[in-house]
Protein backbone atom coordinates (compact mmCIF):
# COMPACT_ATOMS: atom_id res chain seq x y z
CA UNK A 1 0.00 0.00 0.00
CA UNK A 2 1.32 3.37 -0.90
CA UNK A 3 1.13 6.32 1.66
CA UNK A 4 -1.95 8.54 1.86
CA UNK A 5 -1.04 12.01 1.27
CA UNK A 6 -1.71 13.89 4.67
CA UNK A 7 -2.65 17.42 3.88
CA UNK A 8 -0.28 20.32 3.31
CA UNK A 9 1.56 22.80 5.06
CA UNK A 10 -0.26 26.00 4.75
CA UNK A 11 0.81 28.74 2.00
CA UNK A 12 -0.68 32.22 1.35
CA UNK A 13 -0.27 35.14 -0.98
CA UNK A 14 -1.02 37.31 1.69
CA UNK A 15 -3.89 39.78 2.33
CA UNK A 16 -3.88 43.29 3.57
CA UNK A 17 -6.74 43.69 6.18
CA UNK A 18 -8.39 47.14 5.29
CA UNK A 19 -9.05 48.09 8.59
CA UNK A 20 -5.66 47.37 10.13
CA UNK A 21 -3.31 47.57 7.51
CA UNK A 22 -1.83 44.10 8.51
CA UNK A 23 -0.51 41.97 6.34
CA UNK A 24 -1.75 38.22 7.18
CA UNK A 25 -1.14 35.07 5.20
CA UNK A 26 -4.23 34.03 3.32
CA UNK A 27 -4.76 30.35 4.07
CA UNK A 28 -5.34 28.26 1.16
CA UNK A 29 -4.43 24.45 2.71
CA UNK A 30 -5.07 23.32 6.49
CA UNK A 31 -4.90 19.85 8.38
CA UNK A 32 -7.93 18.75 10.39
CA UNK A 33 -8.42 19.53 13.55
CA UNK A 34 -6.50 23.30 13.17
CA UNK A 35 -8.61 26.07 14.56
CA UNK A 36 -9.48 29.11 11.98
CA UNK A 37 -10.28 32.70 12.69
CA UNK A 38 -12.68 33.72 10.21
CA UNK A 39 -14.17 36.92 9.42
CA UNK A 40 -17.40 36.45 11.59
CA UNK A 41 -20.92 34.62 10.72
CA UNK A 42 -20.23 36.78 7.21
CA UNK A 43 -17.95 33.84 6.75
CA UNK A 44 -20.73 31.28 6.70
CA UNK A 45 -23.17 30.29 3.80
CA UNK A 46 -27.00 32.28 3.59
CA UNK A 47 -28.64 29.12 4.96
CA UNK A 48 -26.30 28.07 7.80
CA UNK A 49 -28.41 27.79 11.16
CA UNK A 50 -28.87 30.64 13.74
CA UNK A 51 -27.30 28.96 16.45
CA UNK A 52 -24.24 28.82 14.33
CA UNK A 53 -24.50 32.91 13.29
CA UNK A 54 -24.67 33.49 16.87
CA UNK A 55 -21.60 31.56 17.56
CA UNK A 56 -19.33 33.14 15.09
CA UNK A 57 -20.86 36.38 15.77
CA UNK A 58 -19.27 35.92 20.22
CA UNK A 59 -15.87 33.96 18.95
CA UNK A 60 -15.00 33.93 15.12
CA UNK A 61 -13.24 30.35 14.79
CA UNK A 62 -13.99 27.03 13.24
CA UNK A 63 -11.83 24.01 12.77
CA UNK A 64 -10.89 22.07 10.13
CA UNK A 65 -12.88 18.66 9.51
CA UNK A 66 -11.33 16.00 7.76
CA UNK A 67 -12.91 16.14 4.21
CA UNK A 68 -12.13 17.09 0.88
CA UNK A 69 -13.59 20.96 -0.43
CA UNK A 70 -14.12 22.77 -3.65
CA UNK A 71 -10.61 24.72 -4.46
CA UNK A 72 -10.33 27.69 -2.52
CA UNK A 73 -12.70 26.39 0.27
CA UNK A 74 -11.88 24.03 3.01
CA UNK A 75 -14.08 22.47 5.11
CA UNK A 76 -14.83 23.21 8.66
CA UNK A 77 -16.90 22.81 11.60
CA UNK A 78 -18.92 25.17 13.96
CA UNK A 79 -18.91 24.67 17.75
CA UNK A 80 -22.14 26.08 19.56
CA UNK A 81 -22.94 26.71 23.12
CA UNK A 82 -23.95 22.18 23.30
CA UNK A 83 -22.58 19.02 22.05
CA UNK A 84 -25.81 18.93 19.75
CA UNK A 85 -24.75 22.03 17.74
CA UNK A 86 -22.14 21.04 15.71
CA UNK A 87 -22.15 22.57 12.02
CA UNK A 88 -20.19 21.46 9.06
CA UNK A 89 -19.86 23.44 6.09
CA UNK A 90 -17.38 25.01 4.17
CA UNK A 91 -15.24 28.66 3.85
CA UNK A 92 -13.16 30.09 1.77
CA UNK A 93 -9.91 30.68 1.93
CA UNK A 94 -10.44 34.68 1.62
CA UNK A 95 -12.48 34.60 4.93
CA UNK A 96 -9.84 33.47 7.20
CA UNK A 97 -7.91 35.98 9.41
CA UNK A 98 -5.18 33.38 11.14
CA UNK A 99 -4.67 29.87 12.40
CA UNK A 100 -4.07 27.97 14.90
CA UNK A 101 -2.69 24.20 14.71
CA UNK A 102 -2.89 21.96 17.78
CA UNK A 103 0.71 22.09 18.10
CA UNK A 104 0.86 25.65 18.99
CA UNK A 105 -1.79 25.55 22.04
CA UNK A 106 0.94 23.80 24.14
CA UNK A 107 1.10 26.34 26.68
CA UNK A 108 -1.59 25.60 29.46
CA UNK A 109 -3.45 28.36 31.25
CA UNK A 110 -6.71 28.85 32.02
CA UNK A 111 -9.32 27.08 34.46
CA UNK A 112 -9.00 24.25 36.89
CA UNK A 113 -11.52 21.67 35.22
CA UNK A 114 -10.45 17.77 35.20
CA UNK A 115 -9.39 18.05 31.22
CA UNK A 116 -7.29 21.36 31.82
CA UNK A 117 -5.56 19.99 35.28
CA UNK A 118 -4.95 16.53 32.90
CA UNK A 119 -3.49 18.41 30.27
CA UNK A 120 -1.02 20.27 32.31
CA UNK A 121 0.25 16.96 34.24
CA UNK A 122 0.94 15.36 31.32
CA UNK A 123 2.48 18.41 29.56
CA UNK A 124 6.51 17.31 30.53
CA UNK A 125 5.75 13.79 29.53
CA UNK A 126 4.31 14.69 25.91
CA UNK A 127 7.48 16.87 25.56
CA UNK A 128 9.75 14.50 26.27
CA UNK A 129 8.88 11.86 23.69
CA UNK A 130 9.48 14.18 20.80
CA UNK A 131 6.48 13.60 19.01
CA UNK A 132 4.40 16.59 17.92
CA UNK A 133 1.42 17.29 19.72
CA UNK A 134 -1.07 19.57 20.76
CA UNK A 135 -4.88 19.21 22.41
CA UNK A 136 -7.57 19.22 20.07
CA UNK A 137 -11.35 19.46 20.98
CA UNK A 138 -13.22 21.51 23.87
CA UNK A 139 -9.69 22.17 25.83
CA UNK A 140 -8.07 23.13 22.15
CA UNK A 141 -10.72 25.61 21.16
CA UNK A 142 -10.80 26.87 24.84
CA UNK A 143 -7.03 27.73 24.63
CA UNK A 144 -6.91 29.08 20.99
CA UNK A 145 -10.05 31.32 21.13
CA UNK A 146 -10.00 32.55 25.32
CA UNK A 147 -13.81 31.02 25.10
CA UNK A 148 -14.93 28.97 27.78
CA UNK A 149 -15.79 25.47 25.65
CA UNK A 150 -14.56 22.97 28.26
CA UNK A 151 -16.48 21.30 30.95
CA UNK A 152 -15.98 19.48 33.85
CA UNK A 153 -17.06 16.48 32.37
CA UNK A 154 -15.15 17.29 29.24
CA UNK A 155 -12.56 14.06 27.83
CA UNK A 156 -8.83 15.53 27.45
CA UNK A 157 -8.74 15.07 23.47
CA UNK A 158 -4.83 14.98 22.17
CA UNK A 159 -3.57 15.03 18.67
CA UNK A 160 -0.27 12.97 17.95
CA UNK A 161 1.64 13.41 14.38
CA UNK A 162 3.78 10.74 13.27
CA UNK A 163 5.77 10.06 10.15
CA UNK A 164 6.49 6.35 10.84
CA UNK A 165 4.43 3.97 13.46
CA UNK A 166 7.87 1.81 13.73
CA UNK A 167 9.86 4.34 14.80
CA UNK A 168 7.28 5.83 17.00
CA UNK A 169 6.04 2.98 18.57
CA UNK A 170 7.83 2.76 21.57
CA UNK A 171 6.78 6.62 22.22
CA UNK A 172 2.87 5.92 21.44
CA UNK A 173 3.09 2.88 23.98
CA UNK A 174 4.33 4.70 26.89
CA UNK A 175 1.79 7.92 26.27
CA UNK A 176 -0.75 4.98 26.03
CA UNK A 177 0.53 3.92 29.49
CA UNK A 178 0.21 7.45 30.99
CA UNK A 179 -3.31 8.18 29.72
CA UNK A 180 -4.30 5.69 31.36
CA UNK A 181 -3.80 6.67 34.79
CA UNK A 182 -4.95 10.20 34.25
CA UNK A 183 -8.72 10.78 36.10
CA UNK A 184 -9.52 12.40 32.91
CA UNK A 185 -10.62 10.40 29.85
CA UNK A 186 -7.58 10.95 27.03
CA UNK A 187 -8.85 10.63 23.65
CA UNK A 188 -5.39 10.53 21.64
CA UNK A 189 -5.47 9.96 17.96
CA UNK A 190 -2.57 9.38 16.05
CA UNK A 191 -2.20 11.40 12.77
CA UNK A 192 -0.22 9.08 10.50
CA UNK A 193 0.49 9.39 6.43
CA UNK A 194 -2.51 7.35 5.76
CA UNK A 195 -4.60 8.98 8.33
CA UNK A 196 -5.60 9.67 11.92
CA UNK A 197 -6.23 6.76 14.22
CA UNK A 198 -6.69 5.66 17.60
CA UNK A 199 -3.45 5.58 20.30
CA UNK A 200 -5.14 2.60 21.74
CA UNK A 201 -5.85 0.67 18.38
CA UNK A 202 -2.09 1.90 17.45
CA UNK A 203 -0.18 0.59 20.78
CA UNK A 204 -2.53 -2.71 21.06
CA UNK A 205 -1.19 -5.33 18.20
CA UNK A 206 -4.45 -5.87 16.21
CA UNK A 207 -3.27 -7.05 12.92
CA UNK A 208 -5.83 -4.01 10.89
CA UNK A 209 -6.28 -0.55 12.11
CA UNK A 210 -9.29 1.59 12.00
CA UNK A 211 -7.71 5.15 10.08
CA UNK A 212 -9.88 8.01 8.92
CA UNK A 213 -9.60 9.71 5.61
CA UNK A 214 -10.64 12.43 4.02
CA UNK A 215 -13.43 10.01 2.20
CA UNK A 216 -14.14 8.04 5.80
CA UNK A 217 -13.04 5.53 7.50
CA UNK A 218 -11.37 2.37 6.10
CA UNK A 219 -9.48 -0.52 7.75
CA UNK A 220 -5.54 -0.51 6.87
CA UNK A 221 -3.14 -3.55 7.95
CA UNK A 222 -0.65 -2.36 10.12
CA UNK A 223 1.85 -4.26 8.46
CA UNK A 224 0.85 -2.10 5.60
CA UNK A 225 1.40 1.47 7.00
CA UNK A 226 4.75 3.40 6.81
Amino acid sequence: MQPCPLGMPRVGSGKCLPSSGIRLPEVTTARPHDLLRVTGPAALPADAPAWATHALSGTPWVVVRRDRAPDGYLPVGVRGASRSERYGTFVAAADVLGTAPPETLTAVPGRDLPAIQALRGLQSLLDDVGLAWGPTGSVGFELATGHPAATSTSDLDLLVRISDLRCALPALVSLDHAFSSVECRVDCQVETPCGAAALTELVDGRPQVMVRTPEGPRLVDRAAMP
